[in-house]
């Protein structure tokens, strides 16, 4: 995996959520003739963006457009871990795991 990423995040709709103390953010990424980035990598991107550590950020959906170079994804921000934990189903947050190392 190159340590550059070769792909372009634009924030369709951002939202802060209330009641669930958190940024809700939908993202489309374009990655034209590239392979779809990881959550890993669209992770770090919007932690690097939003200037936040990485660990307070959930991809909740990541999903690609077939034969377009474009997804979509669903990421969420949060100022609490013990809320994170509270409100992210497990599976998600497994996925995220994946990332700490």
């Amino acid at each position: 995996m190159s340590a550059q990423a070769t792909f372009d995040i634009q924030v369709v709709e951002e939202r802060w959520n209330p009641l669930a103390e958190r940024k809700e953010l939908q993202l489309v990424i374009t990655h034209v003739a590239q392979p779809t980035p990881t959550r890993c990598q669209v992770r770090d991107a919007i932690a690097e963006r939003y200037k936040v550590d990485k660990k307070y950020v959930v991809v909740r959906k990541l999903l690609t457009e077939y034969g377009i170079g474009r997804s979509k994804a669903t990421v969420h921000i949060y100022k609490d871990l013990e809320r994170m934990k509270k409100l992210e189903p497990e599976k998600v947050l497994k996925h995220n795991e994946k990332c700490e190392g």
